[in-house]
């Protein structure tokens, strides 16, 4: 009766510490799932990021490329914008504060800036005189590649001749490309001229100076400005007589420029050399001296299927 009692007045005890128990197990659970729960990782990466802390992130990025390379900072001198991972240093906001610096080291230079000198200067050899003056107007990088003394050089070759190869341009390359195409085109609207007939033309043409000279493909000389442009007045006068012209070769000093040619004008005539000299003068190129000679019989029979 005694042992009852006392197991039955004890009972309410026993009951609270099972009750206690089951409680702090329950406690003991509910801290754990809180721990894991996206709220407190969030909260401890923001802590981290305000801290300045990132060894944590460091090592997670060595584990997740698994080597020793810039992205894990194990060397000296690393590139820190380098990764192995999609975000290297383990937040989205970071990866966004470094992004710029990546796409400046892109943008500091350009295609034109990146290739070696020598493949420049190749590539725009296959361009025109056009072109290659559009391609100075896109950009500074682009004007500087188009500028280059040798791309010019190369043009000059490809345009006029390849003889002047040993020479060095006083104002450089583009400039006496220019000042040569300017030599030819004037040459050229000389021809022009004769074929149309027009001696008002004619007598812009050439420098109104006593010492210009003119000698026609008979053989004729002249001399003086006044003289000169009556033996043209008196060539358009005869029979039109077709002529075509090849071989052109000009050459540019600062103030004076000469070019020299092969002319066939027809059958019984033959072959000439003619040689055109040509005079600066405000900012124009003048006629100072015209001269045809035949060519030796022998060399005519030789080459006159040329312009055929």
């Amino acid at each position: 009766m005694d042992s009852i009692s006392l197991f039955s007045g004890g009972f309410p005890y026993v009951s609270f510490y099972i009750v206690a128990v089951i409680t702090a197990f329950c406690c003991l659970c509910a801290l754990w799932a809180l721990r894991l729960s996206p709220l407190i990782i969030l909260l401890k990466v923001k802590r981290k990021e305000s801290d300045g802390g990132y060894s944590t992130e460091n090592s997670l990025k060595k584990k997740a490329c698994g080597c020793n390379c810039s992205c894990g900072r194990s060397g000296e001198g690393s590139d820190s914008t380098l990764s192995c991972a999609p975000y290297p240093n383990g937040s989205v906001g970071n990866m966004h504060e470094r992004a710029p610096v990546v796409v400046e080291r892109q943008s500091g230079a350009s295609m034109m800036e990146l290739l070696v000198p020598e493949i420049t200067t190749h590539a725009l050899s296959y361009l025109d005189y056009p072109s290659l003056c559009r391609l100075s107007m896109t950009n500074s990088s682009m004007r500087r590649a188009a500028n280059d003394d040798n791309a010019w050089k190369a043009l000059y070759h490809k345009d006029f001749t390849v003889e002047q190869v040993k020479i060095t341009p006083l104002n450089g390359w583009k400039a006496y490309y220019a000042s040569t195409r300017a030599v030819v085109n004037v040459n050229a609207e000389f021809y022009n001229i004769i074929r149309q007939r027009l001696l008002p033309a004619m007598s812009c043409l050439w420098l109104n100076a006593d010492y210009v000279k003119c000698i026609h493909s008979s053989g004729e000389f002249f001399t003086g400005y006044d003289a000169v442009m009556e033996s043209w007045q008196l060539a358009f006068n005869w029979a039109e007589v077709a002529f075509q012209i090849r071989d052109v070769r000009a050459r540019v000093l600062t103030d004076m420029a000469w070019v020299t040619m092969k002319a066939y004008v027809d059958m019984e005539t033959g072959l000439f050399n003619v040689t055109n000299v040509y005079e600066f003068h405000n900012g124009q190129w003048y006629m100072v001296h015209h001269h045809y000679s035949i060519m030796p019989t022998a060399w005519v029979a030789d080459h006159q299927n040329m312009f055929a």
